[in-house]
């Protein structure tokens, strides 16, 4: 009864509204933070969800949490391409597109650093396993196959590796 029928493809629903439960406060939490709009932040975390809905009626997850979580970062990051596309596109920005020019804000300026210190903390914190992982992956851009021969592991150890880096980063940058 947990699971269901969608165009012959099986969802889980009791893991995906879990996880939606505990991980939509977090998440919109995050995307206000990124993009200091709560109307923007409110469809990225529907989008989000919306893309973690159609991966698990490919392939069922485990820790959708992990994956969502990967999700929210690339629709950051398609965001912002996005934005520079229309700038190039565009050309220069029109006078309903320009914030007035103000003093960085100290606050954001002390966050920031704040934030770095916390990733850094928590990348440290990671289990020395999980934390080569997820710098093979990071900083040097290698594949889970790639990362899977160097270390002879299997993918799936990779991507719970990867996926248990994420959350607990996460789990840092949020204060929980």
């Amino acid at each position: 009864m947990g699971v269901v029928l969608l165009a012959d493809e099986e969802i889980d629903t009791p893991l995906l509204a879990q996880t939606y439960r505990t991980q939509a406060p977090g998440l919109l939490r995050y995307f206000k933070r990124q993009t200091r709009d709560s109307d923007d932040a409110s469809d990225l975390m529907q989008e989000a969800f919306v893309r973690l809905t159609a991966h698990m009626r490919k392939t069922p997850l485990s820790h959708p949490a992990s994956y969502l979580q990967k999700i929210a970062r690339n629709l950051l990051v398609d965001r912002i391409r996005l934005s520079k596309r229309a700038e190039a596109a565009f050309g220069k920005q029109t006078a309903e597109d320009v914030e007035i020019a103000v003093e960085p804000d100290q606050g954001l300026a002390i966050e920031g650093v704040d934030s770095l210190r916390l990733y850094r903390q928590a990348v440290a914190a990671l289990p020395q396993r999980t934390r080569q992982v997820f710098i093979m992956q990071r900083a040097k851009g290698m594949t889970y196959k790639q990362i899977s021969e160097e270390l002879g592991i299997s993918i799936p150890t990779v991507q719970y590796h990867f996926g248990r880096a994420l959350a607990r980063i996460a789990q840092a940058l949020d204060g929980e």
